[in-house]
Protein backbone atom coordinates (compact mmCIF):
# COMPACT_ATOMS: atom_id res chain seq x y z
CA UNK A 1 0.00 0.00 0.00
CA UNK A 2 1.14 3.74 -0.80
CA UNK A 3 0.77 4.14 2.98
CA UNK A 4 2.85 1.39 4.05
CA UNK A 5 5.94 1.24 1.25
CA UNK A 6 9.34 2.83 2.12
CA UNK A 7 9.88 3.74 -1.40
CA UNK A 8 10.41 7.24 -2.58
CA UNK A 9 7.14 8.54 -4.29
CA UNK A 10 8.65 10.22 -7.19
CA UNK A 11 6.64 12.59 -9.82
CA UNK A 12 5.94 9.22 -12.27
CA UNK A 13 4.16 7.51 -9.25
CA UNK A 14 2.12 10.59 -8.51
CA UNK A 15 0.64 10.65 -12.75
CA UNK A 16 -2.43 9.72 -13.52
CA UNK A 17 -0.77 6.68 -15.10
CA UNK A 18 1.43 6.23 -11.77
CA UNK A 19 -1.66 6.21 -10.01
CA UNK A 20 -4.09 3.93 -11.89
CA UNK A 21 -0.91 0.82 -11.83
CA UNK A 22 -0.13 2.08 -8.30
CA UNK A 23 -4.01 0.86 -7.76
CA UNK A 24 -3.80 -1.72 -9.78
CA UNK A 25 -0.99 -3.23 -8.42
CA UNK A 26 -1.50 -2.82 -4.57
CA UNK A 27 -5.08 -2.24 -3.96
CA UNK A 28 -7.12 -4.13 -6.14
CA UNK A 29 -5.29 -7.31 -5.54
CA UNK A 30 -4.96 -7.11 -1.69
CA UNK A 31 -8.56 -6.26 -1.46
CA UNK A 32 -9.92 -8.93 -3.93
CA UNK A 33 -7.97 -11.36 -1.64
CA UNK A 34 -9.47 -10.11 1.51
CA UNK A 35 -12.57 -10.52 0.16
CA UNK A 36 -11.95 -13.78 -1.06
CA UNK A 37 -10.85 -15.02 2.40
CA UNK A 38 -13.59 -13.83 3.71
CA UNK A 39 -16.60 -15.46 1.57
CA UNK A 40 -14.72 -18.40 1.77
CA UNK A 41 -15.44 -18.35 5.79
CA UNK A 42 -18.66 -17.20 5.63
CA UNK A 43 -19.54 -19.67 3.12
CA UNK A 44 -17.98 -22.17 5.59
CA UNK A 45 -20.73 -21.35 8.22
CA UNK A 46 -18.20 -21.77 10.83
CA UNK A 47 -19.54 -19.17 12.98
CA UNK A 48 -21.56 -21.01 15.00
CA UNK A 49 -21.83 -19.91 18.35
CA UNK A 50 -20.09 -16.85 18.39
CA UNK A 51 -22.71 -14.91 16.96
CA UNK A 52 -26.34 -15.50 16.05
CA UNK A 53 -28.51 -17.13 13.01
CA UNK A 54 -29.95 -13.61 12.23
CA UNK A 55 -26.79 -11.74 12.98
CA UNK A 56 -24.69 -14.28 10.50
CA UNK A 57 -27.50 -13.76 8.02
CA UNK A 58 -27.26 -10.20 7.54
CA UNK A 59 -23.73 -10.07 7.75
CA UNK A 60 -23.64 -12.37 5.02
CA UNK A 61 -25.79 -11.17 2.85
CA UNK A 62 -24.39 -7.12 3.38
CA UNK A 63 -21.17 -8.53 2.45
CA UNK A 64 -21.84 -10.26 -0.37
CA UNK A 65 -23.49 -7.25 -1.70
CA UNK A 66 -20.02 -5.41 -1.04
CA UNK A 67 -17.99 -7.99 -2.63
CA UNK A 68 -20.20 -7.70 -5.79
CA UNK A 69 -19.76 -4.09 -5.72
CA UNK A 70 -15.64 -3.95 -5.33
CA UNK A 71 -15.80 -6.89 -7.81
CA UNK A 72 -17.82 -5.07 -10.59
CA UNK A 73 -16.23 -1.46 -9.81
CA UNK A 74 -12.70 -3.42 -10.04
CA UNK A 75 -13.89 -4.78 -13.58
CA UNK A 76 -14.79 -0.95 -14.27
CA UNK A 77 -11.50 0.30 -13.59
CA UNK A 78 -9.39 -2.22 -14.87
CA UNK A 79 -11.20 -2.61 -18.14
CA UNK A 80 -12.63 0.52 -19.26
CA UNK A 81 -11.81 3.64 -16.26
CA UNK A 82 -7.76 3.26 -16.59
CA UNK A 83 -7.33 2.81 -20.25
CA UNK A 84 -9.20 5.38 -20.72
CA UNK A 85 -6.92 7.84 -18.59
CA UNK A 86 -3.58 5.69 -19.82
CA UNK A 87 -4.57 6.37 -23.29
CA UNK A 88 -5.33 10.03 -22.77
CA UNK A 89 -3.06 10.66 -20.80
CA UNK A 90 -0.80 9.87 -23.62
CA UNK A 91 -1.53 13.24 -25.12
CA UNK A 92 0.92 15.75 -23.19
CA UNK A 93 -0.56 19.02 -24.22
CA UNK A 94 -2.63 18.96 -20.57
CA UNK A 95 -5.85 20.50 -21.58
CA UNK A 96 -7.18 17.14 -23.74
CA UNK A 97 -6.42 15.12 -20.96
CA UNK A 98 -9.49 15.07 -18.75
CA UNK A 99 -11.92 15.94 -21.26
CA UNK A 100 -12.96 12.15 -21.56
CA UNK A 101 -13.91 12.12 -18.09
CA UNK A 102 -17.29 13.87 -18.46
CA UNK A 103 -18.39 14.80 -14.67
CA UNK A 104 -21.53 12.41 -15.02
CA UNK A 105 -18.98 9.49 -15.29
CA UNK A 106 -17.11 11.12 -12.27
CA UNK A 107 -20.58 11.26 -10.19
CA UNK A 108 -21.31 7.65 -11.66
CA UNK A 109 -17.58 6.72 -9.82
CA UNK A 110 -18.10 9.00 -7.08
CA UNK A 111 -21.77 7.25 -6.32
CA UNK A 112 -20.41 3.38 -6.83
CA UNK A 113 -17.62 4.16 -4.47
CA UNK A 114 -20.35 5.48 -1.93
CA UNK A 115 -22.37 2.18 -2.03
CA UNK A 116 -19.19 0.35 -1.09
CA UNK A 117 -18.59 2.56 2.25
CA UNK A 118 -22.35 2.57 3.14
CA UNK A 119 -21.91 -0.88 3.04
CA UNK A 120 -18.84 -1.01 4.58
CA UNK A 121 -20.49 1.29 7.40
CA UNK A 122 -23.47 -1.37 7.93
CA UNK A 123 -20.82 -4.48 8.20
CA UNK A 124 -18.78 -2.19 10.83
CA UNK A 125 -22.03 -1.82 12.79
CA UNK A 126 -23.33 -5.10 12.90
CA UNK A 127 -19.98 -6.17 13.51
CA UNK A 128 -19.45 -3.61 16.51
CA UNK A 129 -16.72 -1.45 15.09
CA UNK A 130 -14.82 -5.01 14.94
CA UNK A 131 -14.58 -5.37 18.58
CA UNK A 132 -13.64 -8.91 19.13
CA UNK A 133 -14.57 -10.84 22.43
CA UNK A 134 -12.22 -13.10 23.86
CA UNK A 135 -14.90 -16.03 23.51
CA UNK A 136 -15.38 -16.22 19.71
CA UNK A 137 -13.19 -18.97 18.00
CA UNK A 138 -10.34 -18.20 16.26
CA UNK A 139 -11.20 -18.63 12.76
CA UNK A 140 -14.29 -15.99 13.06
CA UNK A 141 -12.11 -13.68 15.38
CA UNK A 142 -9.51 -14.29 11.71
CA UNK A 143 -12.73 -13.30 9.91
CA UNK A 144 -13.53 -10.25 11.69
CA UNK A 145 -10.23 -9.02 11.63
CA UNK A 146 -10.44 -9.46 7.75
CA UNK A 147 -13.11 -7.29 7.58
CA UNK A 148 -11.67 -4.77 9.50
CA UNK A 149 -8.12 -4.85 6.81
CA UNK A 150 -10.43 -4.88 3.98
CA UNK A 151 -12.45 -1.58 5.57
CA UNK A 152 -9.01 0.29 6.26
CA UNK A 153 -7.64 -0.96 1.92
CA UNK A 154 -10.80 0.02 0.75
CA UNK A 155 -10.59 3.81 2.17
CA UNK A 156 -7.25 4.14 1.50
CA UNK A 157 -8.10 2.92 -2.24
CA UNK A 158 -10.97 5.43 -2.41
CA UNK A 159 -9.12 8.09 -0.75
CA UNK A 160 -6.13 7.73 -3.31
CA UNK A 161 -9.03 8.23 -6.36
CA UNK A 162 -10.84 10.54 -4.69
CA UNK A 163 -7.60 13.22 -3.19
CA UNK A 164 -5.06 12.46 -6.17
CA UNK A 165 -6.07 10.62 -9.50
CA UNK A 166 -9.09 12.15 -10.30
CA UNK A 167 -8.49 15.28 -9.08
CA UNK A 168 -5.51 15.77 -11.38
CA UNK A 169 -7.24 14.69 -14.32
CA UNK A 170 -10.07 17.41 -13.48
CA UNK A 171 -7.29 20.04 -12.93
CA UNK A 172 -6.00 18.95 -16.46
CA UNK A 173 -9.00 19.16 -17.93
CA UNK A 174 -10.07 22.96 -16.29
CA UNK A 175 -6.53 24.66 -17.68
Amino acid sequence: MLINHNETVSNELLTPDGLCALIQREYHPSISESCRKIESFLLSNQYGKDISIPLSELIHLIFMKLNDEIKHFFLKESGIIFPAIKKNSKNKTGKDVGQFLQPSALESIHQRQQVITNLLQKLRHLLQDYNIQPTWHKDWKECVNEMFQLETNVYQWIHIEGSLLYPKLTSKAHH
